[in-house]
C-alpha cells in the first residue's frame, strides 16, 4: 500500500493533489513540532477530507511506526512546508523503499524559498542555513554563529531558523544572540509567519529593533512565531531598494 508524504506549505495551503490523496487515505497523520498549526485549520481540513487527522508524536515519525502501517493501509502524512526539506522525512522515505512500501511525495512551499522571496533577496546568494536553539541546561551550541561568520566572509546571506521546542523562540531572543553581527550588516530581516495572512516582515539594525521594542511610545511589533531571520551580506542595489521600502 502507498505512503503519501504531503507538504502543507508554509501557510497550511495544501495543493489540490494533496487534498485529493488525503481523501483516498485510510488514515491521515500530521506533524506539527517543526511548525505549530492552529487547531481551527486542522479541523477545517478534517471536514474537507471527511476523516480525522491524528497528531503525530516526534517519536512516531522517527520510528518504523508509519512505514509498518503503510504495509496494509493507505497512509497520509502531512508535513510542514515541503516534506523533503527535513532529514527526518528523507529517512522515512528511505526506510519505506527498503521495506517495499510505495512512497508518493507532494511538494509544497518551504521557508527556504519563501523567506528569500518575501524579503526580495536573491536566492542564489544564500549560504548554508543556520539554526538557533533555545538554550537548555548544559546545551548551548554555537555552531550556528560559525555558519553565519563563514557565510559573511564569502559575501553570502544566511537564513536563520529559530527553534520551536520546547516552545517557539521569540524574535527578540534570537536578535540578542546575533548582536555580534550588527556592525557587519546594514540590517536584519525578521520574518513572522511568512506566507500567512498575518505575515509581518521587519528590516533594521539589531540595536534599533531592540531599542524600539523597549521604548513604550516607539514599541515595534515583530509579529508572532514562528519566526525566521535573515542575516544579509553586502546588498545588491535592487535588494537594498526592496528592503528599504518595507
Amino acid at each position: 500500500m502507498p505512503l503519501f508524504l504531503i507538504g502543507s506549505g508554509v501557510s497550511f495551503d495544501l495543493t489540490l493533489e494533496g487534498i485529493r490523496l488525503l481523501k483516498e487515505c485510510d488514515e491521515v497523520f500530521i506533524e506539527t513540532y517543526t511548525n505549530p498549526i492552529e487547531q481551527t485549520k486542522i479541523k477545517a481540513l478534517e471536514r474537507l477530507i471527511g476523516k480525522p487527522i491524528v497528531l503525530l508524536e516526534r517519536t512516531h515519525l522517527e520510528s518504523s511506526y508509519l512505514v509498518n502501517k503503510a504495509k496494509s493501509s493507505k497512509i497520509g502524512i502531512i508535513a510542514s512546508g515541503d516534506p523533503l526539506t527535513a532529514t527526518t522525512h528523507i529517512t522515512l522515505v528511505i526506510e519505506a523503499k527498503q521495506k517495499g512500501v510505495l512512497v508518493k511525495v507532494i511538494h509544497n512551499s518551504s521557508i527556504y524559498s519563501v523567506a528569500p522571496a518575501r524579503s526580495g533577496l536573491q536566492i542564489y546568494r544564500f549560504g548554508k542555513t543556520a539554526s538557533l536553539v533555545n538554550p537548555r541546561e548544559n546545551y548551548k551550541p554555537t555552531s550556528s554563529l560559525d555558519i553565519i561568520r563563514e557565510n559573511l566572509s564569502r559575501n553570502l546571506h544566511t537564513l536563520v531558523l529559530l527553534d520551536t521546542e520546547p516552545k517557539p523562540m521569540e524574535a527578540l531572543a534570537a536578535l540578542q544572540m546575533l548582536k555580534e553581527f550588527d556592525s557587519l550588516c546594514s540590517g536584519f530581516v525578521v520574518l513572522s509567519r511568512a506566507g500567512c495572512d498575518d505575515e509581518k516582515i521587519v528590516y533594521g539594525k539589531i540595536s534599533e529593533l531592540i531599542k524600539q521594542s523597549e521604548i513604550k511610545n516607539e514599541k515595534i511589533d515583530l509579529g508572532k512565531p514562528p519566526f525566521a531571520i535573515i542575516v544579509p551580506a553586502k546588498l545588491h542595489p535592487i535588494e537594498e531598494e526592496h528592503l528599504n521600502q518595507m
